[in-house]
């Protein structure tokens, strides 16, 4: 705690009078800090070499460029240390779910010219490569899908039965999937407890994996969950769902969520990831 006291101090300038610990400390020691001068901010702490706090302030500041109101302002930032600004609120609750459904439509009013991210992004601790791609389908099968699936096999955590698997479903991705109208900007990681709120009206977004793609993948991640009604009917006066992801393209991108899951926490998500699997058809 020392350390990290001290490196607020020394590298951000900023003097802490008071400190509590905070939920989500996954990738990093992650605390509520009151400064000297009355402000009240979040740190994320993580030091040694993977430490990689640097570009998830890159992704931060993007999304905040995009939504300032629902994403942090980030004040200091480097390899071992960030420090941003405090979002009120508690995890999602079906009350904020059609809150949610706007602010993501706002996050997917942004575009650009091509598929990617200028530089890699994280999803959690894991970076991830992002060169440009003309086309979402083969960034998302060569960046996402293989990338993954190749580092879980690396890692021990995915055996090579499912990695097959994943193989298969990759060769059949360009008939699978769609091309989007344009380049979307995703938060890329909306499970509910990166989603804060309060009442019914969603107050931060937190931990994104950036990248500009297909709404799809950020849309995944609601599927399933019981206040997805509210979100796609909220979402969908803004910009529309094609009827046919639901049931044809969901589980698809739900495959690298699921991945992701074995790539962290090992195969106790392999029964998941065979779930996932099975309903995308392979």
């Amino acid at each position: 705690m020392q350390r990290i006291l001290d490196a607020v101090r020394r590298r951000a300038g900023m003097d802490v009078v008071d400190q509590s610990p905070l939920a989500g400390g996954m990738v990093a020691d992650v605390r509520r800090l009151t400064l000297a001068d009355g402000r009240t901010v979040v740190c994320k702490a993580a030091f040694g070499e993977q430490a990689h706090l640097d570009i998830e302030a890159t992704m931060v500041r993007h999304l905040h460029d995009t939504h300032p109101r629902v994403v942090p302002e980030v004040i200091y930032a480097d390899p071992e240390l960030l420090v941003q600004t405090f979002m009120p609120g508690s995890h999602l609750t079906d009350a904020a779910a059609t809150s949610l459904g706007e602010e993501l439509a706002i996050v997917h009013g942004r575009h650009a010219a091509d598929f990617g991210f200028d530089g890699p992004t994280l999803n959690g601790w894991f970076v991830l490569p992002n060169g440009w791609s003309s086309a979402w389908v083969p960034f998302f099968r060569d960046q996402r899908l293989r990338y993954c699936a190749d580092a879980a096999v690396a890692n021990g955590t995915l055996n090579a039965g499912f990695r097959a698997r994943v193989e298969t479903l990759c060769e059949q991705l360009g008939e699978r999937l769609s091309e989007p109208t344009a380049p979307t900007l995703l938060h890329g990681d909306l499970w509910s407890a990166n989603i804060l709120a309060e009442g019914n009206k969603i107050t931060g977004l937190l931990d994104p994996s950036v990248v500009y793609g297909h709404p799809e993948l950020d849309l995944s991640h609601v599927v399933g969950q019981p206040y997805a009604d509210a979100v796609f009917e909220a979402y969908q006066r803004f910009h529309p769902i094609d009827k046919d992801f639901f049931e044809a393209r969901a589980p698809i991108y739900q495959v690298y969520t699921a991945i992701m899951h074995v790539l962290y926490f090992g195969r106790r998500y392999e029964r998941w990831l065979d779930e996932t699997l099975t309903k995308s058809g392979v």
